[in-house]
């Protein structure tokens, strides 16, 4: 279970915040009191200690008894709560911590000033690209990318979705990446504490078709290291003139400053692989631990691999130019393997942001290194990119990357000026279109939620992205992702026609019965997998009249006034798998029919399989619905030819926006039941297997973008 104890440090007199101080919490007990967290007050003297049940271990303890104490950076006390415990302590507890003016003053210490600004300009601007070639078309591209993007983060972000789970060792934002750093400003120096992230790793520099499919570094640390990563920074400090002498002896010019530097690692609770990862790197770099304060500012818990930092060539042959380099290999700074054949390198491709380069030496390995030996001698191979930025990155950075479990004292600034504007129509991609009044279960705490989700992410694609990458990682059948769709689709409007073809893409699974046994989203484990197998791309429409309608649902669905359509789910066979599908489908006779060329060229699609009939101003089957109008997709007439279990499947949209639509997938789980329309919809049991979205080419665009569901685009 988790708990939190939040609060704010004010000066008596004025009621104004103090920022950083350091504030403990401690659960009492007889024998000794145990830290339950200690955190730095931020810039408006705020702050909150979150800890879970492992922190007291008391035996029969049910809750903690909490106390609080303040002290300086210096460690000097300035308040403590020890004289009034907080017995049995609630998950929330929240206090109110007044410190008089004359002691904060003794101690040289300041109440709030007001944080500083970034402007957003800043944050979506590639100074690199200033001269940059108008004609270079990677250039191009990555300004629109930029232009889908809030900030610089977010779209390097969207790079690091692009290279997950892929193989390709040059794939599109590699090379984009490689294109930035040859662009980049070379820098004399860095000062202090930076953050980072590693938006992907390279296998070396693989050729040929070994380039195309043999990432499998890259590949290991997108699906399963990226979100957890250990590394989250450096820092960097000046080098005094006896470890310069002793570092890089002459090896660097004496009119180049050299700084010493360090990396941070951070372990994060309840996350298997990054505490593997961690105890892993301790014992083969010997990690050592951070200090109390540098735990409470900055959130991390251990320091390693040294390097000397100066201006400098690059030693890679594909990039001849100057950079900032970040030696590890100098004998002296006692780095162990693989540390000791490493090289970073470092370029400024905005204000305040770095791109960096990682090069291992692949040849004479086994010799002591030697600076001022010929830089092909030790054939130096590209491993990938990291990015560090300057503090006042940070308000961004922990906005999209939580994983770096930043805390909020180091975030000092605010973002300046409007929300950005995502190229295409902005009113389409940040405006949700729901009904005035709701016809179905919504609640409206939960819908307010969804809406401030909306803010967060900037636009409505993002959002959803965002909790299909939650849904897909957590695996769980229960989530408050889940309540926040089935509010989303309840406050939808049903559409009345349904034209033409829409692309789809899969937000989540949502398994059922003994597919749930634990709450364990068993289909969506299992999605991970053979989802490369899937051929799905979208859904085409066309409209019938009351005779076609009459022939496919042998005349058991009346015309009456609303239009009928009869729909079709489309697929490609592009990929290995996704032969195999087809032949596996074929063998099992399923209806297939071929797509058009126009359909081909325009869509990319091959062929049309698993039909359906769709129809408007339909009645929810899903009693925790209440009755909500939808647009139905009804897979189960005997004329369409279907095959379990799409023959017990009838689905169900609402349009949540200009040209995008949310989906339930639902399935009878009474299949012994022949269909019969007449017959009560609650004795087939349907229950809700997922959520998936339908949406026209602008929206699809803004989700190529993004890289939202790629495997079939």
């Amino acid at each position: 279970m988790r708990y939190e104890i939040s609060g704010r440090v004010q000066e008596t007199e004025s009621k104004q915040g103090v920022p950083g101080l350091f504030v403990s919490a401690f659960d009492k007990d007889l024998l000794y009191d145990e830290v339950l967290g200690q955190v730095m007050t931020d810039t408006s003297g705020n702050f909150l200690i979150a800890y879970d049940q492992g922190k007291f271990t008391a035996l029969f303890e049910g809750a903690p008894d909490i106390y609080l104490t303040v002290k300086t950076p210096s460690g000097r006390s300035l308040y403590t709560t020890d004289a009034a415990v907080r017995f049995n302590a609630q998950p929330r507890e929240d206090f109110e911590i007044e410190i008089s003016k004359d002691t904060l003053r003794s101690e040289g210490l300041q109440t709030a000033e007001p944080p500083s600004t970034i402007p957003r300009e800043t944050l979506t601007t590639l100074t690199c690209l200033t001269g940059a070639d108008p004609n270079d078309e990677l250039v191009n591209e990555i300004k629109g990318d930029l232009a889908a993007a809030s900030s610089i983060l977010e779209m390097m972000k969207d790079y690091m979705t692009h290279i997950e789970g892929n193989l390709d060792n040059n794939a599109p934002p590699f090379r984009k990446m490689a294109r930035l750093f040859e662009l980049g400003k070379t820098f004399d120096e860095l000062n202090g504490h930076y953050y980072g992230v590693a938006p992907g790793l390279r296998t070396g520099d693989l050729h040929g078709i070994a380039a195309e499919y043999g990432n499998l570094l890259g590949y290991i640390w997108g699906s399963v290291v990226v979100g957890v990563c250990p590394w989250n920074g450096k820092s960097y400090m000046p080098m005094t003139a006896g470890d310069r002498a002793q570092v890089v002896g002459a090896t660097v010019p004496n009119d180049v400053k050299v700084l010493r530097g360090i990396n941070h690692f951070n372990k994060i609770e309840h996350a298997p692989v990054n505490i593997a990862a961690t105890s892993l790197l301790t014992f083969m770099w010997h990690l050592q631990n951070s200090t109390p304060a540098e735990r409470a500012k900055y959130g991390y818990e251990l320091n390693g691999g040294h390097f000397a930092a100066h201006r400098a060539p690059s030693v890679y042959p594909g990039t001849p130019r100057e950079v900032f380099r970040l030696n590890y290999r100098h004998h002296v700074l006692g780095n162990f393997p693989p540390l000791t054949y490493l090289i970073d390198e470092m370029v400024q491709i905005a204000d305040g942001l770095y791109l960096g380069q990682v090069l291992f030496a692949t040849d004479h390995m086994l010799e002591r290194y030697d600076p001022q030996a010929e830089l092909a001698r030790y054939h130096y191979q590209h491993f990938g990119y990291f990015l560090l930025f300057e503090p006042a990155w940070n308000v961004e950075a922990k906005r999209l990357f939580p994983f770096l479990e930043m805390p909020d004292a180091a975030v000092t600034t605010k973002i300046a000026g409007p929300a950005a504007l995502l190229g295409g129509t902005p009113d389409k991609f940040t405006t949700l279109t729901l009904a005035d009044v709701p016809d179905g279960d919504v609640d409206a705490v939960k819908l307010d939620l969804v809406r401030n989700d909306l803010g967060a992410a900037g636009d409505i694609m993002r959002m959803l992205k965002s909790y299909s990458d939650s849904l897909m990682k957590e695996h769980k059948t229960v989530s408050p992702v889940f309540d926040k769709l089935h509010t989303l689709f309840n406050a939808g409007i049903a559409p009345q026609t349904m034209n033409g073809y829409c692309r789809g893409a899969l937000i989540s699974w949502q398994s059922q019965g003994l597919l749930a046994a634990f709450q364990q989203n068993t289909i969506d484990i299992a999605w991970q997998a053979s989802r490369f197998f899937s051929p799905w791309t979208g859904k085409k429409f066309n409209q019938i009249d009351e005779a076609e309608l009459a022939k496919w649902t042998e005349g058991g669905e009346p015309m009456g006034s609303d239009p009928a359509y009869n729909c079709s789910n489309t697929v490609v066979f592009r990929t290995a798998k996704e032969k195999f599908t087809k032949a596996v489908t074929k063998l099992a006779g399923v209806r297939m029919e071929d797509a058009t060329p126009a359909e081909h060229q325009q869509y990319g699609y091959d062929a049309h399989t698993f039909f359906f009939i769709g129809r408007p101003n339909k009645t929810s089957m899903l009693p925790e619905n209440k009755g909500k109008k939808i647009y139905q997709f009804n897979y189960r007439w005997k004329p369409l030819s279907n095959i379990p279990p799409d023959c017990f499947c009838i689905d169900e949209i609402a349009q949540i926006a200009d040209g995008l639509y949310l989906g339930l997938l639902i399935y009878a789980t009474d299949w012994l039941k022949p269909w019969n329309p007449n017959t009560a919809i609650e004795e087939y049991k349907y229950r809700l297997f997922g959520y998936f979205l339908l949406m026209d080419e602008e929206w699809h665009q803004r989700r190529l973008r993004i890289g939202f569901d790629l495997d079939n685009t």
